[in-house]
């Protein structure tokens, strides 16, 4: 009489590593997201003669985008205050190059970050001392470096915006360690992105 073996059902159901591999890629979609987004923005860096007028700007979008979502209390308002403030500073531009309106970018996206921190005050008012000076610490650099872009030459305000993303990816690091604030797959998105920005933005502005 043949005897019948039988797998384990735990053998049976262990799954294959490419079931394995395409699990992790669907858990590190913020990584894939974000190498697409970085190869974007270097294309454009690339293309562009006005590096510190398009990215300058942008370091006080990414202080902004923490800033709502603290004010908001809910971690994945990063998500849809990226897109609305990124729509925001793309019309500035096009209004400044139409000649439309002559509002400095960089200058405007600033001021948009002051009032954003003041919506932050009740957070501070309720208790939460520590996350609040600490996103203010985040707002005088972004608000800064945004700043220092529209006063410098073109080559050293290329520079700084480099080094603004590069600083900021490791704020985003540093949330995405604490998962305070925004949620984890924006700080893993946002930090890819301003690592691969900040490092050609450095590059370029050496070779101006």
């Amino acid at each position: 009489m043949q005897s019948v073996e039988h797998t384990p059902q735990r053998d049976r159901e262990q799954p294959s590593g490419g079931h394995r591999g395409r699990g992790l890629m669907a858990g590190r979609w913020p990584t894939a997201l974000a190498l697409v987004a970085g190869t974007g923005a270097i294309v454009v860096i690339a293309s562009v003669g006005r590096k510190a007028e398009f990215f300058g700007p942008a370091v006080a979008v990414m202080g902004a985008i923490y800033l709502a979502s603290y004010a908001a209390g809910r971690p994945c308002t990063a998500w849809p205050a990226f897109a609305v403030l990124s729509a925001v500073v793309s019309v500035l531009h096009v209004l400044r190059k139409l000649q439309i309106l002559e509002l400095d970018p960089g200058v405007t996206m600033t001021l948009l970050l002051v009032l954003l921190w003041l919506w932050t005050w009740p957070r501070f008012r309720s208790g939460d001392v520590a996350t609040f000076w600490m996103q203010t610490a985040g707002m005088v650099g972004c608000g800064g470096i945004a700043l220092l872009c529209t006063m410098t030459s073109p080559k050293l305000g290329a520079a700084l915006a480099g080094v603004g993303f590069l600083l900021h990816g490791a704020w985003d690091a540093y949330h995405f360690v604490t998962r305070k604030v925004v949620a984890r797959e924006w700080s893993e998105f946002c930090g890819i992105v301003d690592v691969l920005v900040g490092a050609t933005l450095v590059v370029a502005a050496m070779g101006m």
